[in-house]
């Protein structure tokens, strides 16, 4: 009896083992891998794609930075304040000199340990290749010792802390071998680049070294979708699970709480035409002055962008403290515009409705490029809009207007751009509007602005750099040296699956470690 008792308990206590045994090789295991081992991944469908990764090349960074790849010393938060980000302090030893310690314990994705001398090497490489970044920073000289970072300025620069938030001061392994750039830089931030497919997608994949939280998803691809309906469609079909800025005319589409998340936020860009001075016509102030009488922002904000964007009057938004509300602008006035072509002697002899002056008829080249979708519909606008009073446009399309606007190959160009990277003015009117400026593509020039401008460089009281900052703008509109246009929301929708992802006031901030989905 003893016996069989016994040899039943070994028999139970032998199950016991195999079925442990078992769970533990089994069951277990595929418990682990539904839920922690399984790997997370989100799809982003954008308008706008990089030409290609290398951050120090043109407005690459600002893509690189969106992918949750770069990272600069600084960074700005949503209420446009600087936070620490691969440096942890700074401090502004004198006029011309700022010190920053760099955080220990951070690396590149390969590895590689951040030094000062390695950030040092990184934006000796970056100010080398971008002439817009040697303009915004304007580094004399660097000092690395350890992890402190010593930077000297040809002159003094209080914009200079929050132009190093600007992406593309991004520090990347300038030792990386030279062909690893353009489809894979290596940066610090929460993500690397695991592949670029010109013109098609970027694949990043969870930083596992980041010296910060990590990730929470383990991958994230953007998908180049350039058209609004075919984008909306991808998300609505699930291909994506967000989507940038989504078109006013699709955004019906998305009214579902239940489904879909819609964050929105008045940007800092603003829709401006650039005017080419160079042009006959042009170089006539009755002529800048009609075309800005002529322009009907209010009906292009409200109407045609159906309340997407709000009427500009300068280049910054109401919501800066040097904003809209601070200036004197221009009301839509046909009449107005039509007497003042007629009293400089501009008249239609022909009848064709196009007027002529010394034999030539006013006509216009005006250029747009087609990845943001307000484009096109606000270029339709002021051709008929100058039509109305005598001037004639052909309208010309591009999907980058860039080469386009270094050539002078141009009379008008519609452009968008942030105009407040930094949350500060200066590099802003110093790039687009000072006579030498990189970006002043339509060739401005008034000694008085440019005076206004380098008074920035070392005006401390914030008030009066906002003073100054109106100054230069109220000249700007007296003098039309562009069309300030219409000011854009900024939107993002997501499925409601999707939590983390949210707009900022600077739109290249985008992917973070915060993003997952469910």
């Amino acid at each position: 009896m003893k016996f069989k008792l016994k040899r039943k308990l070994a028999l139970i206590f032998t199950s016991v083992l195999l079925c442990t045994s078992f769970s533990a090789c089994t069951g277990g295991n595929s418990a682990d891998k539904g839920s922690s081992d399984k790997q997370k991944s989100i799809t982003f469908g954008t308008n706008q794609f990089p030409t290609n990764l290398d951050p120090a090349s043109e407005w690459n960074g600002w893509f690189v930075s969106m992918f949750g790849a770069g990272e600069t010393l600084v960074k700005l938060n949503k209420n446009m304040q600087i936070e620490s980000l691969l440096s942890d302090s700074w401090k502004r030893v004198d006029d011309l000199t700022w010190k920053f310690h760099i955080r220990k314990g951070v690396k590149f994705d390969n590895g590689k340990a951040v030094t000062a001398q390695a950030v040092k090497a990184s934006l000796e490489r970056t100010l080398k290749m971008n002439p817009r970044t040697r303009e915004i920073l304007l580094i004399d000289s660097m000092t690395a010792d350890g992890q402190d970072i010593t930077i000297k300025t040809k002159s003094s620069s209080e914009a200079f802390l929050s132009n190093m938030a600007d992406s593309s001061a991004i520090i990347v392994d300038s030792s990386a071998p030279a062909d690893t750039f353009a489809k894979a830089p290596v940066c610090t931030g929460p993500f690397k680049v695991k592949s670029y497919t010109p013109n098609s997608n970027v694949v990043v994949e969870k930083n596992k070294d980041y010296w910060g939280d990590k990730a929470k998803v383990d991958k994230a691809t953007f998908k180049y979708i350039k058209d609004d309906n075919t984008r909306a469609m991808a998300l609505q079909s699930g291909e994506i699970d967000v989507a940038q800025n989504v078109s006013s005319n699709n955004m019906p589409l998305f009214k579902d709480k239940s489904k879909y998340n819609i964050d929105k936020i008045t940007s800092l860009r603003i829709i401006m035409s650039y005017e080419n001075l160079n042009n006959e016509f042009l170089k006539d102030p009755a002529v800048r002055k009609a075309i800005s009488l002529a322009v009907d922002k209010d009906t292009y904000a409200k109407t045609l962008l159906k309340n997407s964007a709000v009427p500009a009057v300068g280049p910054f938004p109401e919501s800066l403290p040097y904003g809209n509300k601070n200036l004197i602008g221009y009301k839509y006035d046909k009449a107005a515009a039509a007497k003042l072509l007629s009293d400089a002697g501009y008249k239609d002899t022909d009848g064709d409705g196009i007027l002529e002056k010394n034999g030539k008829k006013v006509e216009l080249n005006l250029a747009f490029y087609t990845t943001r979708s307000e484009l096109p519909i606000i270029a339709q606008a002021i051709q008929a809009n100058l039509k109305e009073i005598g001037i004639g446009t052909k309208l010309q399309s591009y999907e980058d207007v860039s080469q386009v606007l270094k050539s002078g190959n141009f009379d008008l160009c519609l452009y968008s751009v942030n105009t407040a990277t930094s949350g500060d003015p200066q590099s802003f009117l110093e790039v687009y509007f000072k006579t030498d400026g990189t970006a002043n593509y339509g060739k401005y020039s008034n000694s008085k602005v440019d005076s206004l401008i380098d008074k920035l460089k070392t005006e401390k009281d914030t008030k009066e750099r906002s003073n100054i900052a109106i100054q230069v703008q109220q000249k700007l509109l007296e003098d039309n040296s562009n069309l300030f246009l219409v000011t854009p929301m900024l939107n993002l929708v997501s499925k409601n699956t999707v939590s983390g992802v949210t707009m900022y006031p600077v739109d290249y901030y985008l992917l973070n470690n915060k993003v997952s989905i469910k």
